[in-house]
């Protein structure tokens, strides 16, 4: 029984000094070293100036002459949807353009036609006219009656308003030939607007990153059949969440990496920051250029970037896991620890700069999780 007791209570010790270890905290000092303090922002490599390209008509594709990766200049045919019916507009358009454009020239059938009425006109007035004066002077001369007289009077002002009317109704004329031609080649124009809009084409020289349609495919107007944009220089579009983007400002350093190219790293440089959130998602979009001449061929690959907000030089601080609620710490003392109010400067995912409340010769307890 002895022997038994003398076991329990030595393994009693143990067990206490077991537990008593087992309730040690960790402890750090503060250290000084360098720190870079950071934004994380995810994104996508797009080209610059890239952009969607719509389908203006319904219609089915007919002729494909690009690919997927082709160069393309400003202007070049994309995809051509079928236009029989827009193509009979233009036809009968022109036509109807070429009619009237024929009835404001030399051989117009309606002017000429006023012409030669106008032309009997003159000489029926020129005709009446020397009548009037023949018998007007008879008339004074007493050789003829007042009736014949007044007979060739009227013939002449009846002439003369003939004339009028005929010489107005050609000026008329004139104008709406001249009016109906300009409507012909405003309807040729519009009808070739229409028409334009069954070829689809590029807006820029640059390349053909995408093509979504195939021949013989139905596509609808405002489907997106295409994706252009420049064909050497690349950006690099990030979202930055709204809490972080007052941080950020153009110029600053990016540290890129994309899963495409394992671990290696790009530095890039902000170049723009676009002014309206992203309701969805709470962030803001955020542009960066390559800093070197990196080149890639590919877009809408995935990026993970750090933005560099601030680097200090041999600053002291201390792990973030040391901290206690915002910006307090437990420091270790013989007479019992204490908790102390730090001032924090620099800050990243791991350490926290201090820049008052504790020293290098302070022990600080990390809380335990």
């Amino acid at each position: 029984m002895r022997l038994s007791s003398s076991l329990y209570i030595v393994s009693l010790l143990t067990l206490t000094a077991i537990a008593s270890s087992c309730k040690t905290n960790e402890t750090v000092k503060p250290i000084k070293k360098n720190l870079t303090e950071a934004v994380y922002a995810s994104g996508f490599l797009v080209a610059e100036n890239e952009y969607n390209v719509f389908a203006l008509s319904d219609g089915y594709i007919v002729e494909k002459p690009k690919k997927s990766g082709d160069l393309v200049t400003k202007g070049e045919t994309i995809l051509r949807i079928q236009s029989d019916a827009p193509s009979a507009k233009m036809d009968a358009a022109i036509a109807a353009a070429e009619i009237a454009r024929q009835n404001t020239g030399n051989n117009s059938t309606i002017l000429n036609e006023l012409k030669l009425k106008m032309s009997n006109a003159a000489a029926k007035m020129s005709n009446d006219s020397i009548n009037f004066v023949r018998f007007k002077n008879m008339f004074n001369a007493g050789a003829a009656t007042k009736t014949q007289y007044d007979q060739t009077a009227l013939a002449y002002e009846s002439a003369g308003r003939d004339y009028l009317a005929l010489k107005e109704q050609y000026a008329k004329a004139v104008d709406q030939t001249k009016m109906e031609f300009k409507n012909a080649q405003s309807n040729v124009a519009a009808s070739g607007f229409d028409l334009s809009n069954y070829v689809i084409k590029s807006a820029m020289n640059g390349r053909l990153f995408e093509l979504k349609k195939e021949l013989g495919e139905l596509v609808r107007r405002t489907d997106i059949v295409a994706v252009v944009g420049d064909a050497e220089k690349k950006l690099i579009q990030l979202n930055v969440d709204q809490s972080d983007i007052s941080k950020i400002k153009v110029g600053q350093t990016v540290i890129v990496k994309m899963d495409i190219s394992a671990n290696k790293t790009y530095n890039a440089q902000i170049s723009k920051i676009y002014p309206a959130m992203n309701k969805n998602d709470q962030s803001f979009l955020v542009e960066a250029e390559f800093a070197d001449s990196t080149r890639f061929d590919f877009i809408h690959a995935s990026v993970e970037a750090n933005i560099i907000i601030e680097e200090k030089q041999n600053v002291l601080v201390i792990p973030k896991s040391a901290l206690r609620g915002e910006n307090e710490v437990e420091v270790k003392q013989l007479t019992g620890n204490k908790k102390v109010t730090i001032k924090k400067g620099l800050e990243n995912l791991e350490y926290v700069e201090v820049l008052e409340g504790v020293s290098e010769t302070d022990e600080i307890i990390i809380p335990k999780k």
